[in-house]
């Protein structure tokens, strides 16, 4: 078949998942891409669909038909005026903001990284953080759709189950080939990071959502010294009113660059740095929201487990978290991230219906180990996964994490994929 080749290796990023389909195909049109489903579904075959290769969890994988869609990566239609944004599927984020930037737009928020593709980073539920902001897949307001029919699938904003079923839908519905984004102008923000302990921050969570329009924990559970180390990073317009944190002490150092990842440079920077208040400012600046909301593609290989637990329970789930920690002494390779996301209506989306704290553990070499501790606490405190990171579920789990809308979920995967085209054997195990 045309673009596709059979001597082919898949392994993403980290080095965690390998595995060789029998083909690989690199449609650069829909049409290839409807011939691809519709050979597919006349052998009785399965096709799953890769993106930027930034996942860890087992949704793309396959011994049969992997598609790529870097080739379906341009910019369609920019409507600035209603600032609607329709470009094909494969384009990676990074692109996607360059191409914004030049009609003066921007997406609403982003993750840490860009290098993934618009219709993985949708499809899985990644997320930056505030509050009062949803996930990425919340700015998609219209879609293309192969289904496993092989027909090419129109879903418009009204079609409102349909598309809350598509924006988060893990590859299991079909091959997304465009999306329309609603954007905003284009803006600015400001990161602080300030220097803090784990006692002083946890109960003052809820008050530091309400003050800042994005806000996120980096806790530094270091191999050596205290487990209790952590950094209050804010990102908000400039001018907006410290609140709380305007009591911090005055910075221990002027600088404007990012902060390392790394747990141990992180510890480095301040080790010897003992605040007289709770809060204590490191670091200061200013630039365009995607320099400041992200970093660069990390050089440390790890991998990740992140849960998104209802808001309310994230001291709780935190203090559990640090007694297993200090009890067995366990650290992890990079800081654990506590990010916020709003509460929005996509069917498998962990933030459906509830504003939700997401919690992510991010190590290596002893990520078996830790995730055996952590990912109970996670489920006990109401947790749901992030679909592209690592996780071990029943379908029975799947069902009672979503119970208003899982069969919902099934019934619409049935009807767009009566066949089974886009199953493996992770699909089949939650949604079969």
């Amino acid at each position: 078949m045309a673009d596709c080749k059979s001597n082919y290796t898949y392994e993403n990023w980290a080095h965690t998942l390998k595995f060789k389909p029998e083909r690989f195909c690199e449609p650069d049109t829909e049409t290839k891409v409807v011939e691809i489903v519709k050979d597919a579904l006349a052998r009785g075959g399965r096709v799953r669909t890769r993106g930027g290769g930034h996942s860890w969890s087992h949704f793309v994988v396959t011994d049969d038909t992997l598609v790529h869609l870097d080739r379906l990566n341009k910019g369609l239609i920019a409507d600035v005026l209603k600032r609607r944004y329709t470009v094909q599927a494969g384009i990676r984020l990074k692109d996607l903001i360059h191409n914004l930037a030049l009609d003066g737009l921007a997406m609403k928020n982003l993750g840490s990284i860009t290098e993934q593709s618009i219709a993985g980073a949708i499809s899985t539920g990644t997320h930056g953080t505030g509050i009062r902001l949803g996930n990425l897949s919340t700015s998609i307001v219209g879609m293309k759709l192969v289904t496993g029919t092989g027909d090419l699938l129109t879903i418009k904003e009204s079609d409102a189950d349909l598309l809350d079923a598509a924006r988060v839908s893990v590859g299991a519905l079909g091959i997304i080939t465009e999306v329309t984004i609603e954007c905003v102008p284009m803006y600015d923000l400001e990161h602080t990071t300030y220097f803090s302990k784990f006692d002083d921050v946890i109960d003052k969570i809820d008050i530091l959502n309400q003050e800042n329009e994005r806000f996120l924990i980096w806790w530094l559970v270091a191999p050596i010294g205290p487990k209790d180390n952590v950094l209050v990073i804010t990102m908000n317009p400039p001018g907006t009113p410290p609140g709380l944190l305007g009591q911090a002490g005055p910075p221990a150092a002027a600088g404007g660059n990012p902060l390392p990842m790394d747990t141990n440079d992180l510890l480095s920077m301040f080790l010897n740095l003992f605040p007289g208040k709770p809060f204590h400012q490191l670091l200061k600046r200013k630039g365009r929201y995607n320099e400041i909301l992200t970093i660069p593609l990390l050089p440390v290989l790890h991998r990740e487990c992140e849960y998104a637990i209802p808001a309310e329970n994230a001291p709780e789930a935190l203090r559990a978290l640090k007694r297993i920690f200090d009890e067995g002494d366990i650290s992890t390779t990079l800081p654990v991230e506590v990010r916020f996301v709003a509460a929005d209506h996509s069917l498998l989306s962990p933030a459906r219906g509830r504003n939700v704290c997401y919690i992510g553990v991010s190590t290596q070499p002893n990520a078996n180990e830790v995730y055996s501790r952590v990912e109970p606490i996670m489920k006990d405190f109401g947790g749901r996964p992030h679909w592209g990171k690592h996780f071990s579920l029943k379908r029975s789990e799947v069902e009672a994490m979503y119970p208003d809308s899982y069969d919902k979920f099934c019934k619409i995967r049935k009807e767009l994929d009566p066949k089974g085209v886009f199953t493996n054997t992770l699909v089949q195990q939650l949604f079969d």
